[in-house]
C-alpha cells in the first residue's frame, strides 16, 4: 500500500476537521505541520467557532494553553485578549463567525472589536468574571447579535438587562444554557419573562422547587430541557406533569439537597461546544 502524504489532502477535507481543532491548534500547531494545512487554517471556515482561552484572576498557575498563547505572541496577563490580538483572530473569519465563546478577561476595545466583526454570531458563551467585569458593557452589545440564538452563561449577573436586549433585538433566540449558577426567584422570573424558549440547560445549577415550577409554568414551548446535577428541588409529580410534553427532558442526578456544590463559576467550553451542536 502506498504511503499517505497528508499534505495532498484535499483542503476542503482539511477545513472541515481543522475548523473543530479550536484556536490553539489553528494559531500554534497545525500551520506548522505543511504549507497545505496552513493553507487551510486561513480558510474563514476555520474561524467560524471561536473560543478564546482563559485566564482566570484567581489561578496560581496558569493553563498550559494560556501560556502558550500568552508567551507565543508576547500578550498581557492583565488584558487577553487585547484588542490587538482579537483583531487578528477575528479577521480570520471575515465576519462569518457563528459560535463566540469568551474569557473571564477581556479588554474594552477587544469586545468593542469582536461585536462589531461578529455580525452574524448564533452562540455566545459568557463567565462569571466576564459578566462581573463587563456586565453592561455585554448588555448593550447584545443588540449588535441580531441572530443570536443561544446564549450560555456561567452567572445571573445582569440577567434582567441582557433579557430585555434578547427580546427586543434577538427575534431568532431560543436557548439559554447556565452553568454552575444559583437561580433565585429574580432570576427565575428573568427566565420566566422568555416564553418562546425552546431549549433551557441547566447544569450543576441550584434553585428551589417554586423557582423551577415558575419556569415549567410559563416557558411552554421548550423542546429540550436539561436539569442534570442540579439540586433544590424534589422531581416528583408536580414537576413530571408540567414537563411531560417536553420532547427531551434530562435530570439524572438531581437531587432536592439544599447544600450547593463548590461551584466554579465557568461555563465549560465543551459543554457549551456540544449543546451548540445539538441546538443548531
Amino acid at each position: 500500500m502506498a504511503q499517505r502524504e497528508w499534505e495532498n489532502l484535499n483542503i476542503d477535507c482539511l477545513v472541515e476537521v481543522f475548523k473543530w481543532v479550536g484556536m490553539e491548534s489553528l494559531l500554534l500547531s497545525i500551520p506548522l505541520v505543511c504549507k497545505s494545512w496552513y493553507k487551510a487554517t486561513l480558510d474563514p471556515k476555520c474561524w467560524q467557532i471561536l473560543v478564546f482561552p482563559d485566564i482566570r484572576c484567581s489561578e496560581k498557575l496558569p493553563r498550559p494553553m494560556t501560556m502558550h498563547f500568552v508567551h507565543s505572541y508576547s500578550l498581557s496577563w492583565h488584558h487577553f485578549p487585547n484588542a490587538s490580538f482579537a483583531k487578528f483572530v477575528v479577521s480570520r473569519g471575515q465576519r462569518s463567525a457563528t459560535s463566540l465563546v469568551l474569557p473571564g478577561i477581556c479588554a474594552y476595545q477587544a469586545l468593542e472589536y469582536i461585536s462589531d466583526e461578529c455580525p452574524d454570531l448564533k452562540f455566545l458563551g459568557l463567565s462569571l468574571d466576564l459578566l462581573y467585569h463587563n456586565g453592561p458593557v455585554i448588555a448593550n452589545l447584545i443588540s449588535k447579535w441580531k441572530n443570536l440564538q443561544v446564549l450560555s452563561i456561567g452567572h445571573c449577573y445582569m440577567l434582567n438587562e441582557m433579557f430585555a436586549q434578547l427580546r427586543l433585538h434577538c427575534k431568532n433566540f431560543v436557548g439559554l444554557i447556565f452553568c454552575y449558577s444559583w437561580i433565585g426567584h429574580e432570576e427565575a422570573f428573568a427566565i420566566a419573562s422568555m416564553p418562546k424558549i425552546k431549549y433551557l440547560s441547566f447544569r450543576k445549577v441550584h434553585f428551589h422547587q417554586n423557582n423551577l415550577l415558575m419556569i415549567l409554568q410559563s416557558c411552554r414551548e421548550l423542546e429540550l430541557l436539561d436539569l442534570r446535577d442540579c439540586s433544590g428541588f424534589d422531581y416528583g409529580n408536580e414537576i413530571r406533569k408540567l414537563a411531560s410534553h417536553i420532547k427531551t427532558f434530562r435530570c439524572e442526578r438531581s437531587s432536592s439537597s439544599e447544600e450547593e456544590d463548590d461551584y466554579h463559576y465557568y461555563a465549560e467550553e465543551e459543554q457549551a461546544r456540544l449543546v451548540y451542536r445539538k441546538i443548531m
